[in-house]
C-alpha cells in the first residue's frame, strides 16, 4: 500500500459503518439505546451490532490506526448516523443527540487522545440505500432526506467543537434519474440544509446497472458516466440553494468497476479480469480530469466468488493464490504512483477508443497514461507542446492478449501464479522510447495501457 502512494484509508465501510460500535466489546458497552437487532433491507435482514473492540468485524479500530501509521497515510471514518434512527430512545432529538456525541467521542479519541490527526470523517454510508440500517424503522417509517440533512448539521456541530481542523463529508446520491422516491429527492432535500455546513459532499460510483454481465468495451464504456454524476451534485446546489456549482467538493468514497459475470461461465469480464485493471487506468484519469476532490477504491480485500471480488488484493477464498495476492487493479495504482505527476493537461484523442491521460511534474518531467478502450490495436502518436525538448521517454505496458484472463503483463512479463501481475514486477525495466521533436510514437494493443514518463 505504501508503494501506492495510498493518502486515505476508510473505515470501518461501507454498509457496516452503520451498525458499527467503535468503542465496544459487548453490547451493554454500547451508548444507550442500542437494540439487540438491527433491520435492513425493509426488515428482511437483520444483524447484531458489529462490535469494534471485541473484533467480530475482523478489523479493530487498533488495527485500523496501525495501518494508517504504516501507510503515512491519513483517515476517512465513517460515522455511525442510523444509530439515531434505530435507537430504542423514543425521543428524536435525544436520539440524535446521543448519536451525535457517541461520533464525536471518537474524533475525541483519534484525535485528540491519540493525535493521529484523522482529516476526513463521513456521517453515514449511502443512507438513501434500502441495504442500510435505519432506511426502514418500524414505526418510524423511511428515512427522510431532509430530516437527515438536519440531523447532519447536529453531527458536524458536535465533531467539530472536538476538533475544529477537521473535514466532515455529507452522502449525496449520484445518479440523473431514478423511480426511488427517497433517492429522487435526496439532493434536493439535503442539500439545502448543509450547504453551509459540511466540507464536502460523498458520492459512491460503481459504473454499470447492478446484475449486468459487462464485456470488456462495456466496463470501459461506462467510465463515461463520472462526469454526468457530478453534474447531478453542482444543478442540484445551483438549483436549490444560493450558492453556485462547485461550491462543495465532491469525493468519491467508494468506486469501482462492478459486473456480474463469473469465470466458470466465461461470460463477461469479471471484476479480478485484465479488463478490470484497465478500467482503473482510464477511469483514475478521468476521475481526476473530471475534478473530484478524492477518490477511494472500494476496497483493500473483499470476498470472492468465482470472480467477483471488488478487493485490491486477494481474498482466502480465491483458488490456488496466497492471500493479498495484488489484482490487476494495483499494478495500475502502482504506475500511476510512479509516472504521473502533479498537474494534470487536458488531451484531446482523435479517436474515441484512445484515451490519453497526460501530465507534468514539478521537475518538467511528463506523464502520460494511454489507454486503448477497444479490441483494435492501434498507433499512437503523441506531440508533446509549451514543454523543454525531450530527449526520451520509459514506457510500461500493461497488456494481457485475453482481456478476460486473471493474469495482467507488464512488458510482456507474467505471474508463474494463476492471477495477478509479475512477482518481481519492481524489477522490470522500462521499454526506451527515442523522442524526435517531442513525438511520442507507439503501438497500443488492444485493451492495454502504456504508463509514459519522459526524461
Amino acid at each position: 500500500m505504501k508503494d501506492i502512494g495510498i493518502q486515505v484509508v476508510r473505515f470501518p465501510g461501507g454498509n457496516a459503518a452503520n451498525d458499527y460500535f467503535w468503542d465496544a466489546s459487548e453490547l451493554n458497552q454500547c451508548p444507550d439505546g442500542t437494540p439487540e437487532i438491527i433491520y435492513k433491507s425493509n426488515f428482511k435482514k437483520t444483524t447484531s451490532p458489529k462490535l469494534g473492540t471485541q473484533g467480530n468485524y475482523r478489523t479493530r479500530p487498533e488495527d485500523y490506526y496501525e495501518l494508517l501509521l504504516r501507510t503515512k497515510s491519513t483517515g476517512s471514518i465513517c460515522v455511525n448516523y442510523s444509530f439515531c434512527l434505530y435507537s430504542n430512545e423514543e425521543d428524536e432529538l435525544e436520539r440524535v443527540n446521543n448519536a451525535a456525541n457517541y461520533a464525536a467521542e471518537w474524533v475525541k479519541e483519534v484525535n485528540i487522545k491519540r493525535g493521529l490527526g484523522i482529516k476526513f470523517w463521513e456521517i453515514g454510508n449511502e443512507n438513501w440505500g434500502k441495504w442500510q440500517a435505519g432506511y426502514n424503522v418500524k414505526e418510524r417509517g423511511i428515512i427522510d432526506p431532509k430530516k437527515y440533512g438536519e440531523h447532519c448539521r447536529i453531527f458536524i456541530e458536535k465533531m467539530k467543537a472536538v476538533d475544529p481542523s477537521i473535514k466532515i463529508g455529507v452522502v449525496g446520491f449520484q445518479k440523473p434519474k431514478t423511480n426511488d422516491p427517497v433517492q429522487k429527492k435526496w439532493n434536493e432535500l439535503v442539500i439545502p440544509e448543509i450547504i453551509d455546513h459540511a466540507d464536502f459532499y460523498i458520492l459512491h460510483d460503481y459504473y454499470a446497472k447492478f446484475g449486468a454481465k459487462l464485456s470488456p468495451s462495456e466496463m470501459l464504456a461506462a467510465v463515461d458516466t463520472t462526469y454526468s454524476h457530478i453534474k447531478v451534485v453542482n444543478q442540484a446546489i445551483e438549483k436549490y440553494t444560493d450558492k453556485k456549482a462547485k461550491y462543495l467538493p465532491i469525493a468519491l468514497t467508494e468506486f469501482n468497476t462492478r459486473s456480474n459475470a463469473t469465470i466458470s461461465k466465461n461470460d463477461g469480464a469479471t471484476n479480478v479480469s485484465h479488463s478490470a485493471g484497465i478500467f482503473f487506468a482510464h477511469c483514475i484519469g478521468e476521475i481526476i480530469r473530471q475534478g473530484y476532490g478524492m477518490a477511494m477504491i472500494w476496497d483493500i480485500e473483499n470476498g470472492y466468488h468465482d470472480g467477483k471480488d471488488h478487493g485490491m488484493f486477494s481474498s482466502k477464498k480465491e483458488n490456488e493464490l496466497d492471500w493479498l495476492t495484488p489484482h490487476p487493479s494495483y499494478f495500475h495504482y502502482y504506475f500511476y504512483n510512479q509516472c504521473f505527476g502533479d498537474t494534470y493537461y487536458e488531451t484531446n484523442s482523435t479517436k474515441n477508443s484512445i484515451r490519453i491521460h497526460a501530465s507534468s511534474f514539478s521537475s518538467g518531467e511528463i506523464g502520460l497514461v494511454v489507454v486503448n478502450t477497444s479490441n483494435k490495436e492501434e498507433i499512437v502518436e503523441i506531440e508533446l507542446k509549451n514543454t523543454s525538448l525531450k530527449k526520451y521517454a520509459g514506457v510500461y505496458e500493461i497488456y494481457n492478449e485475453n482481456p478476460l484472463s486473471r493474469k495482467t503483463g507488464i512488458n510482456e512479463v507474467f505471474s508463474n501464479k494463476n492471477a495477478g501481475g509479475p512477482e518481481n514486477f519492481k524489477k522490470i525495466k522500462a521499454n526506451t522510447l527515442d523522442l524526435t521533436n517531442n513525438k511520442i510514437k507507439i503501438l497500443s494493443k488492444p485493451f492495454s495501457a502504456n504508463y509514459i514518463l519522459t526524461q
